[in-house]
């Protein structure tokens, strides 16, 4: 039964589909039978005229055509017929009018090339035969009426026409029989068109009808199967529905109060349950919160998010068997966890420990194992913090103790840690101030070169006086400045001024200015140096960058390659602080190094060993090609072992103290060019 949706054009293209592949299927179901009686006749009429030797090129004609139309009744059984397609069906259609009407025209050709050359007796013959094939078109072309008045056309016209123009009475007679013939089979060849097209409406119908009383019987039984269905499943979802809402209700609580990856309370959770316990707790009953977190998390997920996630579940059931008959354990964070448990003996530092190195055991995952680094914060419970707000403050007070000091470990909340704290960030404030109101001042310590006519060199020291603070020393803020991400601008300001104040200086001298580790591996020192050098005009090869030793310390392709970057604008590169940290023969092959600066401990004893010392760190310097500059020279006696040496640059309150940027153009003209003393 159609849908009530279908549309009319639809409709259409279906009753079109339909007829058209009735047509085709009525064609080929009688093309085997034609066939057949096509190669009989036409190897019938090959023997009765077998003294012809031109008849085997008509008969072989024919056979190629009915091979092919073999063929076409191939193809229409075995694909054209299952396609399913009006433009298929049509094409078959069309091919086999086609190949009909090519051999109605090798008949009009055998009639037209032998007729002339055939006894009155072959004539009859052939008439007949042609009369038989003309005949028999009728039906097999019956849905196709033009092709069957052409296929009628080619056979008897040429026979009328040839009959009539030998002129004799009888073959006369013959001719009008043919058109008589051709006139009968033409009207019969309507008549069975319009009874054929007549017979496939009824048959389309029919089927319609019969299909759609299936349809609706179907549809009844189907309607009524459903009434009975839905009527089953309504008793039963109405006896089901209250036990299923409070199934669903009670694990819609336990899923909102559990972590999906590791199965422990979450935050909100577990701030609830702490809650519930601090409010029920007797104060006999010690307790400690400890906060834990895995350090460089970032790393780990660098790896995938499958072996993160392993790690993290690994950690939370290394921390449900430590923490076995516990109070409370939760995920608080992307890689941070939180247990409260009670200890009557009170020994929280030793199961901090405890618990430490028992999460820190390599983890095995789908890459290989894993190490694992965590920090664990503690927060006793007593009179001063005995609500969940305070105590989750000192916990994390003490985990940010562990941070700054860059130590894992474990560490107990004390006063001590808030108090730090608290100045570290107020520096952190009145730093982010001052950079704002560009307070802090540069000051330039000059390194002196052991040799005549060598560019004199200054470094750029920064300074920091705060109303409300003081004097602050760099060792204080460059660190805060370092962990809150104030080094980045703070250093493209020191960069900035550095160089637009030597641009003033006579002569080639250089500015040597500090940067941060952080400032090479964020990136965008060679974009900072390029822009300093750009908006003040000074000639690259008057700035020297200085960088510690503890980039060794941190990852080295990436500092190679800015360092490669900013030396290829002719910028020289300098070691600070050499031999204090973490410097290594195979690392100053590859760093792009032309200065190394001997740090101050190395002079402050000059006895022979120290002596020998120095010696191997200036032939090893020689040998790699590097420049030397000695800091912290105070005395004549250290001037002159290290000009002795074959030192490089001297730099110490010997030479002269820091000064300020407006006192360097005079420092500099009164000194004599550049020798050693």
């Amino acid at each position: 039964m159609n849908s009530p949706n279908s549309s009319p054009v639809l409709e259409r293209s279906r009753e079109l589909l339909e007829i058209s592949y009735e047509k085709a299927l009525v064609m080929y179901r009688q093309l085997p039978n034609v066939l057949i009686f096509t190669f009989a006749a036409s190897s019938a009429l090959m023997l009765y005229y077998r003294d012809i030797q031109q008849l085997w090129i008509w008969w072989g004609a024919m056979q190629l055509v009915g091979g092919l139309r073999l063929v076409s009744w191939w193809y229409w059984r075995n694909r054209w017929s299952k396609a399913g397609s009006l433009q298929q069906s049509n094409r078959a259609t069309y091919l086999f009018i086609v190949l009909s009407l090519i051999t109605g025209a090798l008949w009009a050709c055998f009639s037209v090339a032998f007729f002339p050359v055939s006894s009155a007796s072959q004539r009859l013959v052939i008439a007949l035969v042609m009369a038989t094939v003309a005949a028999g078109s009728v039906n097999v072309l019956a849905l196709a009426p033009w092709a069957s008045r052409v296929f009628i056309a080619l056979l008897i016209g040429p026979l009328v026409v040839m009959f009539a123009s030998t002129g004799e009475r009888d073959e006369l007679v013959i001719a009008a029989l043919g058109i008589a013939l051709f006139i009968g089979l033409t009207g019969f060849a309507r008549v069975a068109s319009q009874s054929a097209n007549h017979l496939l409406v009824m048959a389309q119908e029919r089927n319609h009808k019969i299909a759609s009383v299936f349809a609706q019987r179907e549809a009844l039984q189907r309607d009524k199967s459903s009434l009975q269905s839905q009527l089953a499943e309504k008793v039963e979802t109405l006896e089901q529905e209250m036990t299923l809402k409070e199934r669903y209700a009670r694990e819609l609580a336990r899923v909102a109060a559990l972590d999906s990856l590791t199965g422990l309370l979450n935050r909100s959770a577990f701030e609830r349950e702490l809650h519930q316990h601090l409010q029920e707790r007797t104060k006999d009953l010690p307790l400690a919160l400890v906060a834990v977190e895995v350090r460089r998390f970032d790393l780990i997920e660098l790896q995938g998010a499958r072996t993160s996630e392993q790690v993290l579940v690994t950690i939370a059931n290394r921390l449900r068997d430590f923490g076995s008959g516990q109070l409370l354990l939760a995920r608080t964070g992307s890689a941070e966890f939180a247990m409260v448990f009670c200890d009557p003996e009170q020994r929280w530092q030793d199961r901090g420990v405890f618990l430490r190195a028992a999460l820190q055991r390599t983890i095995e995952t789908d890459i290989g194992p894993v190490a694992v680094d965590v920090i664990l914060g503690i927060a006793t419970v007593d009179d001063d913090a005995r609500d969940l707000e305070t105590l989750s403050y000192r916990a994390s007070i003490a985990k940010q103790d562990l941070r700054q000091r860059g130590a894992g470990g474990v560490a107990m909340f004390d006063a001590a840690m808030e108090v730090e704290i608290r100045r570290r960030q107020k520096l952190r404030f009145a730093l982010h101030a001052a950079l704002e109101t560009r307070s802090l001042t540069l000051v330039f310590q000059p390194i002196e070169p052991c040799m005549t006519r060598v560019a004199r060199k200054l470094e750029a020291l920064l300074r920091w006086d705060d109303p409300e603070l003081g004097t602050v020393s760099p060792a204080l803020f460059i660190p805060v400045a370092e962990e809150s991400g104030l080094i980045l601008p703070l250093g493209r300001w020191v960069l900035l001024e550095s160089c637009r104040a030597a641009l003033s200086w006579p002569g080639d001298a250089v500015v040597s200015v500090n940067v941060s580790v952080q400032q090479i591996l964020a990136g965008d020192l060679a974009s900072d140096v390029r822009r300093a050098l750009e908006l003040t005009g000074l000639p690259s090869h008057r700035l020297e960058i200085e960088i510690t030793e503890s980039v060794f310390s941190r990852d080295i392709d990436i500092i190679c390659t800015v360092l490669e970057q900013v030396r290829a604008m002719g910028v020289s590169i300098a070691i600070d602080d050499f031999g204090t940290g973490y410097s290594s023969l195979a690392y100053l092959r590859s760093l792009p190094v032309d200065v190394i600066k001997i740090d101050r401990c190395f002079i402050e004893s000059l006895d022979p060993g120290a002596r020998k010392l120095l010696l191997a760190l200036f032939s090893m310097a020689r040998g790699l090609g590097f420049k030397v500059v000695v800091e912290g020279v105070e005395t004549a006696e250290q001037q002159n072992l290290l000009v002795a040496m074959g030192v490089d640059y001297l730099q110490g309150y010997l030479i002269a103290r820091p000064m300020l940027a407006g006192d360097v153009v005079g420092w500099l003209n009164k000194q004599s060019p550049a020798s050693h003393s």
